[in-house]
Order: C-alpha cells, then sequence, then structure tokens
C-alpha cells in the first residue's frame, strides 16, 4: 500500500536555530502557523516540518499511497488492532495512527511531487572525453547544495523484527536488505528507491537521520564543506554505502541527529523478482568505501526516550 515517502515532522527546541541549518543545508523555508515549513527548490511539496517544542524529537512520518492501497491500508489496521485517531498534529489530510513502539504516522492519497531534473552534466570518463575547458575554479567556493527531495529516513526502534513486521504485513511495504535484527531497509509497495523508510536498533525509539538527494556527489562535498565552514559537525562521509549504493555524506544537526546528502541510489522495479535482499552484518552494508571510519556515536540515538 504505502508508495511514498512525503515529508516528516519534528520537534525541536527552538526553530530559527533549525531554519539556519537548514536553510544552509539548501532547503526553503516558510511559516506554517506556529511551525516552520521546508521545501527542496522547484519542489511543490512540503519536505520537513519543524515544530517548536521542550526537546527534539521525531514527531511524526507522512507517507504516501493511492485510493485502492488506503482501502486496504484502513481493513489492515482494523485487523491487527491499531486505532485510526484525530490528527494530533496540525495536519488533517489523511490518516492518523501509531506503529508498534509510539511512532505517529500520517498516510495520505498522495504521490511525490516532482522535481526538475538537472541539467545533464558532461563528465570526462576514460576513453570518453566529452568536456573541453574548466570544470572547477575558484567561484565553486560560492556554490550551494541544492536538494532535489526527500528520498528517505532512518528510525530507531527498539525491536528492528517488530517494526519490519508491522511495516511489511500491514502497511504493504517491502524489505530491500538488512544486517539480522540491527538495521532493515524498506521500500515502497510499487518499488522505487531502494529505502524509504529504515530500521536501526535502539533502547528506544528516534531519528538517526533523513537523507536527502542531490544532483551528484560534488553537489554532495559542496553542500557538507558549506556546513562543516559555518561550525557544524561532521557526521560521516564521504563515502558510498552497500545498502542501497548511494554516495552519502552526514552532517550533525543542532541536536545531534544526522542529515545527509545522498546521490546514485539503487532503484528497485515493481516487478522486483530479479532483487536478492541481503541479510548480512551491520559492518558490512554500512559502505563499501569511507574517506574515514564510521565515529561510534554514529549509530547513537541521542533523543531522550
Amino acid at each position: 500500500m504505502i508508495r511514498s515517502l512525503l515529508h516528516v515532522g519534528m520537534t525541536v527546541p527552538d526553530l530559527e536555530v533549525g531554519r539556519a541549518f537548514y536553510e544552509l543545508f539548501g532547503l526553503e523555508s516558510r511559516v506554517a502557523g506556529n511551525d516552520l515549513v521546508f521545501r527542496c527548490e522547484n519542489r511543490a511539496q512540503d519536505q520537513l516540518r519543524l515544530i517548536e517544542g521542550s526537546r527534539k524529537k521525531l514527531s511524526y512520518t507522512a507517507l504516501g499511497t493511492d485510493d485502492a492501497g488506503m482501502a486496504t491500508l484502513k481493513r489492515r489496521l482494523e485487523q491487527a488492532g491499531t486505532r485510526i485517531v484525530s490528527s494530533p498534529f496540525a495536519i488533517s489530510e489523511g490518516i492518523w495512527f501509531q506503529d508498534p513502539h509510539g511512532d505517529w504516522l500520517n498516510v495520505q492519497v498522495a504521490e511525490q511531487a516532482p522535481s526538475l531534473a538537472p541539467p545533464a552534466a558532461a563528465i570526462n570518463t576514460p576513453g570518453n572525453y566529452q568536456r573541453k575547458g574548466r570544470a572547477c575554479d575558484t567561484t565553486s567556493l560560492r556554490k550551494k547544495a541544492r536538494p532535489r527531495r526527500l528520498g528517505h529516513l532512518i528510525k530507531f526502534t527498539p525491536d528492528v523484527n517488530r517494526s519490519v513486521d508491522f511495516y511489511v504485513n500491514v502497511l504493504g511495504m517491502k524489505v530491500s536488505d538488512r544486517a539480522h535484527d540491527i538495521l532493515a531497509f524498506l521500500r515502497g509497495s510499487a518499488g522505487g528507491d531502494h529505502h524509504i523508510v529504515a530500521f536501526a536498533k535502539s533502547s528506544h525509539t528516534g531519528l538517526h537521520h533523513l537523507s536527502f538527494e542531490v544532483a551528484d556527489i560534488d553537489e554532495i562535498e559542496i553542500g557538507a564543506q558549506t556546513l562543516l565552514r559555518a561550525g557544524y559537525k561532521d557526521g560521516f562521509g564521504l563515502g558510498r554505502h552497500v545498502g542501497g549504493s548511494n554516495y552519502f555524506h552526514y552532517i550533525r544537526d543542532p541536536w545531534n541527529s544526522l542529515a545527509e546528502y545522498f546521490w546514485d541510489i539503487d532503484v528497485i522495479g515493481e516487478d522486483d523478482s530479479e532483487w536478492q535482499p541481503m541479510n548480512v552484518g551491520p559492518e558490512e552494508i554500512t559502505a563499501v568505501w569511507a574517506a574515514t571510519p564510521p565515529p561510534p556515536e554514529f549509530v547513537q540515538n541521542f533523543e531522550a526516550p
């Protein structure tokens, strides 16, 4: 049933601190009631909502389905004993319910809005030299990353298997890869990105990271280095994952969750008969290479239980 990731809501203790970070990250902000809402340039869809509160917390995840999927979802929620309730946040669209660990989910009949594809860049590769002239000069220091869309999030969970069971058997998502009971990557029911939601084992729920797609590996580092020069803390990267194959660089947000730039993720078709999910150790799925090893705090859940 679940076909797409629409946006994420997050409670933070200071909206202006959040605005400064995510605008420098490359998103565009606007005020929506008492909240701050962020979009990607040229994309007519909210991607992140910041809600002011006493402490930082992943508030909810908004997911998309179609009409038939919504009917099936309501039936499966009833069978699972999961109650549909009134909206606990300033979002009236769709239905609201909690997953087995109490995290709020909002499901709407909606698809991801289209985003403008970047112009194809001429790239010189061995035996194929298309580009003439200089590709990079000192003006690159003044460039800014321009995220195209929110691609996925990883959530902490005290029980990866229980979370996977609910999101697969009730919400209709599919497992792409996993690392035993420590990490699991889930895609939408109709295929698409290798994962739109993933689960990492922790003592309690929380946000590990939000991940935004950019145009190329150069823009990953333009964005990351811009944030590092501004004093934000490095997370992990540059590197390339095994689970999803995407290039990545993570930066710590002001509350120690991670914001990721990614490019070149695996896409799995709706007819997924040729895709063989891995089930390996977490060290085997994290990265095929990286500039540095992941720091010990990379897997730490900084949200208070």
